[in-house]
Parts: C-alpha cells; sequence; structure tokens
C-alpha cells in the first residue's frame, strides 16, 4: 500500500512508502500533475534490497529513511524517533517501530498513523531475510502505537486480509495477535506462524 498526503490548499506533497515499480511510478506522477502537486519528500517505513536505489531513480524528492545509507548525499535523509517533518507547516511524527526490519518507523500525520509491515490489521508483519526480531515488533507495537489515542487511523503497507484501514483502539481491543498475549506468548506464536505448513493448514491466531 502506497499513500499521497498533502495538506488542503496547500501545494506541497509526501508519498509514503510507494510502489518501485515504473508503471506505479507514472501512475502517482501522473496524480501529482492532474492534481497540481509538488512531491516534496518521501517517506519510508522501512527498506528491502535495493528500494532506495530504484526509487532515487524514479522520483527527484528527497528520500526519508531511518538508517539511511552513509554517503546518499542530498537525495537521501536520515529520520529518527521523534522527529518532526514539516509540510506546508503540518508536522508529521516520526514514531521508531523497530521489529519487522532493525530500522522500520511509522509516521504520524493528524490522526492517521502509516504502520508499513509493523502492525498488521488483524494480525502483525511477517518476518523478512532473518532480520525480523518479534520481540521488538512488540514491543513497538504495544508500548508505542498501542498508546496512541483510539481514534487514530491505522493505515497498513498491506491489505493482507482485504482491509485498508482500521483504529488504534480496534487493533487494541481485537487484534488476536497482541489481545492479552504477553511477550514471550506473542514471540512463540509469531515463530510458529514462519515455520513451512502442509498444505491446506490455516493459522489462528
Amino acid at each position: 500500500m502506497s499513500y499521497l498526503l498533502a495538506p488542503a490548499g496547500g501545494a506541497a506533497a509526501v508519498a509514503v512508502d510507494p510502489n518501485p515499480d515504473p508503471c506505479q511510478a507514472l501512475l502517482l506522477q501522473s496524480l501529482l500533475a492532474e492534481r497540481g502537486f509538488e512531491l516534496r519528500m518521501i517517506l519510508l517505513t522501512h527498506v528491502h534490497g535495493d528500494m532506495l536505489e530504484r526509487l532515487a531513480h524514479l522520483y527527484p524528492a528527497v528520500l526519508l529513511v531511518a538508517g539511511a545509507p552513509p554517503g546518499g548525499g542530498e537525495r537521501y535523509r536520515a529520520v529518527a524517533a521523534g522527529d518532526m517533518l514539516l509540510v506546508d507547516a503540518e508536522p508529521i511524527r516520526v514514531i521508531a517501530t523497530p521489529g519487522h526490519t532493525p530500522f522500520s518507523v511509522s509516521y504520524l500525520w493528524q490522526d492517521r498513523l502509516f504502520c508499513g509491515d509493523a502492525l498488521e490489521l488483524g494480525g502483525c508483519g511477517l518476518a523478512e531475510g532473518g532480520i525480523c526480531d518479534p520481540g521488538r515488533m512488540y514491543d513497538s507495537v504495544v508500548d508505542r502505537l498501542f498508546v496512541l489515542p483510539d481514534e487514530v487511523l491505522v493505515f497498513p503497507g498491506h491489505d493482507v486480509h482485504g482491509r485498508t484501514v482500521s483504529t488504534i483502539g480496534e487493533e487494541r481491543q481485537r487484534n488476536p495477535f497482541f489481545l492479552s498475549r504477553s511477550r514471550d506468548a506473542f514471540m512463540t506464536a509469531f515463530r510458529e506462524r514462519q515455520r513451512p505448513k502442509p498444505p491446506g493448514f490455516r493459522f489462528d491466531a
């Protein structure tokens, strides 16, 4: 899931986790032109593989990501927990949510949270290439996201369960992966979820 944010009445816009596919980039660029927006920043919740290089090739905007590579010049900018990014005077708060990757972050704009793979609606993000830390993922969700107000809208990185938006209150009260589960129990369930399953197997959190 990719998102385009633009404060009302302004011309500046930011994209959250745009798809590095050239066809998707053309679609986003067409939308920007249609609305008369200028893409100022690209906010990345996390990166895999050569995503940074591919996005830098497609967009002239600065790319913001936690753990930005050194020597990236003006194209890359590192963000950290507590940073406030301004878009036409509208603040976007950076929240550190490591776990899915060591440097994963989420972005809070007004009452909207863009969390990438830190929190899946009705579940949790999957492991990626052995770098996922389920204990840190649990801490990020429970200690940093679930403390936000109930009414905050949650926009995830994937529509795995066919849903594209939820609220912090609903996820805190109904998400079966975190509901009434200790940190150790979560880690055990997470690891069980990652093991190869026989055909037809269904995992219920």
